[in-house]
């Protein structure tokens, strides 16, 4: 036997999860459409990509000073430390400082250059942000029922797809394997009703033989015309 009330159950789930998903593009479409939010978007995109290096190359610096100064006050320690006796090591080394506090310098100067880059960067990502906050707040309260309908889809959509997945198991692997056959084919409707001796779909009556069969309900039987799964349904 087949299991027309099961097969008939699946259709229209499919059914339903295709138009559901079809609404939901539509609806994606239409607040994706919004010049001013995508603009406000791409100008924080780029205030983060513009901060970032900004901010990295700060880092850098800092640990270059970090690392001159520790150099610095080991050289200059065992300048007077009385160890080295050595008049040209002794030489090296205060050339050595002042070569650091030479390169320490420039690294300051830079390093506070970035710093005021740093934070106008970050002046202009805050500022950036707060306008991509309140535009997106005026485009939700203006798109408030496309927004209200898109969740509202999306979970229907969701509770069909798990009625879906507690309904397959009900069905004949080979039976399931044609009606997803025939899926692409038929304008995802594979399955159509026996109504009055003809189909439900293409309106074609049917032949006594397949009437009787479609009644019998003990294997398979395809509309004469447009080749679709043809049931008979009491409900």
């Amino acid at each position: 036997m087949i299991q027309a009330d099961e097969l008939y159950r699946l259709q229209e789930i499919d059914l339903n999860v295709q138009q559901r998903h079809k609404r939901l593009e539509e609806i994606t479409a239409q607040l994706a459409d919004n010049k001013a939010l995508t603009e406000a978007r791409d100008q924080v995109t780029k205030n983060h990509e513009t901060l970032t290096p900004l901010q990295q190359k700060a880092r850098k610096l800092e640990q270059e000073i970090q690392s001159n100064t520790a150099k610095l006050r080991e050289t200059d320690e065992n300048l007077y430390s009385g160890r080295v006796r050595n008049p040209k090591e002794l030489q090296d080394m205060q050339n050595e400082i002042v070569s650091l506090k030479k390169r320490n310098q420039e690294l300051e100067d830079t390093l506070l250059e970035t710093m005021m880059a740093v934070d106008t960067a970050e002046a202009d990502l805050k500022a950036s942000t707060a306008a991509l906050e309140t535009i997106r707040a005026q485009f939700e309260l203006a798109n408030k029922s496309l927004i209200d309908e898109q969740k509202r889809l999306k979970a229907e959509g969701s509770a069909l797809l798990k009625n879906r997945e507690q309904l397959l198991p009900t069905i004949d692997a080979n039976t399931l394997k044609v009606y997803n056959n025939l899926r692409p084919r038929k304008n995802n409707q594979p399955v159509s009703v026996l109504v009055n001796q003809s189909c439900s779909v293409c309106r074609v009556q049917q032949d006594l033989h397949v009437i009787q069969a479609v009644r019998k309900g003990e294997s398979l039987t395809y509309c004469s015309s447009c080749g679709r799964i043809i049931i008979y349904r009491t409900g």
